[in-house]
């Protein structure tokens, strides 16, 4: 339930592709070992409150926490809670989805953002589910804060990272900037700005369909193109289960020194709120 073991640092940038290693589990490291199926991911940092769903092994699984050199007492620790839960039970987690949340409101955090102090991971690959309670047919997600990638290294993709701007992996001469800083992202399946109609509201909100965010800001897509809503912060869904992936990748390019997804102030990963409706969406009409 609690954890807290050393990630790795900031480093100045020196010029186009330099990256740093912000993010990387290079002192200390938690894994989870699994009988079949993808593997949680490395993880490190504080984790207070986090937890994952491990498929349990005919044997055992195993638990490593392996602690660096440089680890004290004092900056790593963790205290672990342990709980089995029955095949049949309603309240297993759907397979693929390492986290599981209950409850028509909530929060969703990558691992070590440790309320806006931390950094997102280094190389995560999984999916945080939510459970549908009954009569919802829609979840919306709301940033509390957000950092993954800066595409190019350029602030105004910063805020505005939808569909194709993100999950570009590696450095991209085709880039203005010929930086990278394009691929940690997350996907929301179907993602799109929150539009029913209503008595008060009748005419269908401008919108359109995107699954992959990215940048410095959650935003929902009102403009064809790879555009998010300067305005819009809500990102909504109808699309079962309801679940976020996170994807990010190794490397944080650190150019330009004053956008780079390298900053720490831009690499915090996420704190996300949900709230379900028992209303429906109104369809995009462009996707």
């Amino acid at each position: 339930t609690a954890a807290t073991v050393t990630s790795g640092s900031q480093t100045a940038a020196a010029a186009k592709g330099t990256a740093n290693s912000i993010g990387r589990c290079e002192t200390d490291t938690f894994t989870v070992t699994t009988c079949g199926g993808k593997a949680p991911p490395v993880i490190c940092g504080t984790n207070t409150g986090a937890h994952m769903y491990i498929s349990s092994c005919s044997t055992c699984n195993t638990l490593n926490a392996n602690f660096g050199s440089a680890s004290t007492a004092g900056t790593s620790a963790f205290t672990i809670k342990v709980t089995q839960i029955e095949c049949s039970s309603k309240t297993l987690a759907p397979s693929g989805c390492l986290q599981y949340f209950t409850g028509t409101t909530g929060q969703i955090d990558t691992f070590n953002y440790n309320n806006n102090n931390g950094a997102h991971l280094a190389n995560q690959d999984y999916s945080a589910c939510i459970r549908a309670e009954r009569t919802i047919c829609s979840i919306c997600y709301y940033e509390i804060n957000f950092g993954l990638s800066v595409p190019d290294g350029a602030a105004t993709w910063g805020t505005s990272g939808v569909d194709t701007a993100c999950g570009v992996p590696g450095f991209q001469a085709t880039f203005a900037n010929g930086n990278g800083g394009a691929y940690d992202h997350i996907i929301i399946p179907d993602g799109q700005c929150n539009s029913p109609i209503t008595p008060a509201a009748p005419a269908v909100v401008a919108t359109f369909e995107v699954d992959r965010y990215c940048g410095t800001a959650l935003r929902c897509s009102t403009e064809a193109g790879l555009t998010g809503a300067a305005s819009v912060q809500t990102v909504c869904s109808m699309n079962r289960p309801f679940k976020i992936s996170i994807k990010t990748d190794d490397i944080e390019y650190a150019f330009p020194a004053t956008a780079a997804e390298g900053l720490l102030a831009n690499a915090r990963g996420f704190g996300l709120g949900y709230f379900m409706q028992t209303s429906c969406l109104t369809r995009p009409a462009a996707t």
